[in-house]
């Protein structure tokens, strides 16, 4: 059986095929993002799961374990970590042992870092947000006590 074909609303301004997202029209055109709020009386923080945040009961998705019998490690590929036979992969240029991080190579050897995406900006992006510190990207604190 074939797959259906969604049909994909179109911004309703002239000469534009971007994908509506409210009003008939694409974020271009005036359509706002409102992230949901907490159900809670008062409570201003984003949903996370089930309309509540993580303060009023909502987990968030938590990373699998190793399914080795006592080990605490992050599971990466089929159930297991790296210490219990999960095998990354290698950069591909000769002689290299790196971890390959995408196109089958490593930073050093060609793979590209994201840029930020402020307009005229060259800087690398933070993981988070898409853009450089210096266009408002937020860099993750020291959690230990004293630290600045």
């Amino acid at each position: 059986q074939a797959a259906k074909k969604r049909y994909r609303y179109e911004c309703s301004a002239d000469g534009y095929t971007n994908q509506v997202v409210q009003g008939g029209v694409c974020f271009k055109h005036g359509a706002k993002w409102t992230k949901k709020k907490c159900s809670r009386d008062v409570c201003t923080n984003g949903v996370i799961k089930g309309g509540v945040c993580i303060r009023h009961g909502a987990e968030p998705n938590k990373r699998k374990l190793c399914r080795t019998e006592g080990c605490t490690n992050i599971e990466v590929k089929g159930g297991v970590c790296t210490k219990h036979g999960a095998k990354l992969k290698r950069c591909s240029s000769e002689g290299c042992t790196n971890i390959a991080m995408s196109g089958g190579v490593c930073r050093k050897h060609g793979a590209k870092r994201k840029r930020c995406r402020s307009k005229g900006c060259t800087n690398i992006a933070i993981l988070c947000g898409g853009v450089c510190n210096k266009h408002g990207a937020k860099s993750k604190l020291c959690s230990s006590d004293g630290c600045t």
